[in-house]
């Protein structure tokens, strides 16, 4: 049996700023991409802040937690040139984001991998369900909930894609039938809100 000694849970420094640069990218080109004019700015502002905040930073935050549950160093870097073009997308009218991901340091099993692979989704979607039912029990609210639920559930599915570098692809060999799961999560989702 291995024995997993738990590191204690740290962010590095350069992390943060890569992080708050992440943000702010994300959080202004979300902000663009649901327009309405400058009127409505700040409301969109806020929207988003909490759409990034919950589907993005809390998806990383999963990620790396069970990295560190498994022993293994984590951080997220930033990728540059991916929120360059996710800025330059939101102008377009769409949003394309690949704004970097968390680097597990050492060699996780398949089945470590996969569980740490995972663990960004599984946060989005429970996330997602939990912000749709608070939107029927906070109707006044149910617009920012029901836009930041919809965001965490497409984040999943995006993540969920078997397309290298994507959670997907890791969590695929090491449990097919959690990968489906998963995946069947994120599409009920997305598709309650075309019900």
């Amino acid at each position: 049996m291995r024995y997993y000694h738990r590191a204690r849970f740290k962010i590095y420094p350069r992390e943060i700023f890569d992080i708050l640069v992440a943000l702010a990218v994300l959080i202004f080109s979300l902000s663009v991409i649901m327009g309405g004019g400058i009127e409505h700015f700040t409301s969109y502002l806020i929207v988003s802040s909490l759409a990034v905040i919950t589907g993005f930073f809390l998806h990383e935050m999963s990620h790396k937690y069970m990295a560190f549950r498994y022993g293994f160093p984590a951080a997220f870097q930033a990728w540059y040139i991916g929120l360059g073009i996710a800025l330059f997308s939101a102008f377009m009218g769409f949003l394309f984001a690949a704004p970097g991901a968390v680097m597990v340091y050492g060699y996780p099993s398949k089945r470590e991998n996969g569980i740490i692979s995972a663990a960004g989704p599984s946060t989005n979607i429970i996330l997602g369900f939990s912000l749709l039912a608070a939107g029927y029990l906070f109707p006044q609210f149910s617009f920012a909930l029901w836009y930041v639920a919809y965001f965490n559930f497409f984040l999943a599915f995006f993540n969920l894609l078997p397309i290298p570098p994507m959670d997907g692809t890791k969590i695929i060999p090491w449990n097919i039938k959690a990968y489906i799961l998963l995946m069947v999560g994120s599409i009920t989702g997305i598709a309650l809100f075309y019900i």
